[in-house]
């Protein structure tokens, strides 16, 4: 469950906090709040009312609109990168978006730093609600030969880099740029990933058995593999076989997952979680 403090801007104003899920949802006339996963505001019912938030240092925060055009919406309300009382306004119109973030993902408004302030300038003539997320950065590449974008959801980066390498210097490639090798929880991530960078070629996934035969760990995560896509045959249960990695795609194994020596050459996924 997300976590969140408030510190009543207005002390006439009362704060109702109601959990959703791991969503906390808050009402009032503004407060300090917490974000530790997402929580969602109503708009005030009156103006100058002004809600700040804060996530951890290195995670940054998102904003979008519950139901409704956030764009269209923002003659209500001002977001502002920081807490300060010149922080910068930021707006629907100047974000940049990936070239390959999913399309249907809601408009959001990203800071560039861990603290945003809302203020609400002009009473809604319906219902608002404004959801803040804490999110990670999400750069456009890493460099040469590679590609960003919001993949699966607002929050999240995922990140492919088309330069072939071994599996160790892969996952090490993630790290370098505060990122871990692709680990795929469910099918729906699977298939994002897949649709948007194809499975033409092969990519490392940070799957492996390396540690005790058979027993296969997500290596970023250090969890046991519940969700699999194995290419029929696979993995490898020879006795004293050196398969210990798993990579997707390309001509041996499509969009299957295939166990295969850990000094193979190929492309990779990293991921950013918040």
């Amino acid at each position: 469950m997300a976590k969140a403090f408030a510190v009543f801007i207005f002390v006439v104003a009362t704060l109702v906090s109601q959990s959703i899920g791991a969503v906390v949802k808050l009402q009032g006339c503004g407060g300090r709040v917490f974000v530790d996963e997402s929580v969602v505001i109503d708009a005030p019912l009156r103006e100058n009312c002004a809600w700040e938030f804060e996530t951890q240092e290195d995670r940054i925060l998102v904003v979008t609109l519950v139901n409704g055009n956030l764009n269209e919406a923002e003659e209500y309300f001002s977001i502002h990168d920081g807490i300060d009382s010149d922080s910068p306004i930021l707006l629907v119109e100047n974000q940049k978006i990936h070239e390959v973030s999913r399309k249907d993902l809601p408009q959001a408004v990203y800071t560039t730093l861990h603290e945003a302030s809302i203020r609400f300038k002009k009473t809604p003539v319906s219902n608002l609600q404004l959801k803040i997320q804490k999110a990670v950065p999400c750069p456009f590449n890493l460099g040469l030969d590679s590609q960003c974008g919001r993949i699966v959801d607002s929050s999240s980066c995922y990140c492919a880099t088309f330069t072939n390498r071994v599996q160790v210097d892969q996952t090490m490639y993630c790290v370098d740029n505060n990122m871990k090798l692709i680990s795929f929880e469910n099918s729906t991530e699977e298939q994002l990933i897949q649709s948007t960078w194809g499975t033409q070629v092969e990519y490392w996934t940070s799957l492996t058995d390396t540690r005790r035969e058979g027993a296969w760990i997500w290596e970023s995560l250090m969890t046991i593999a519940e969700y699999t896509n194995w290419y029929p045959g696979k993995p490898n249960t020879a006795a004293g076989n050196s398969d210990d990695c798993v990579v997707y795609g390309g001509t041996r194994f499509l969009t299957f997952w295939g166990d295969t020596s850990c000094g193979t050459m190929a492309h990779a996924i990293c991921e950013a979680q918040p």
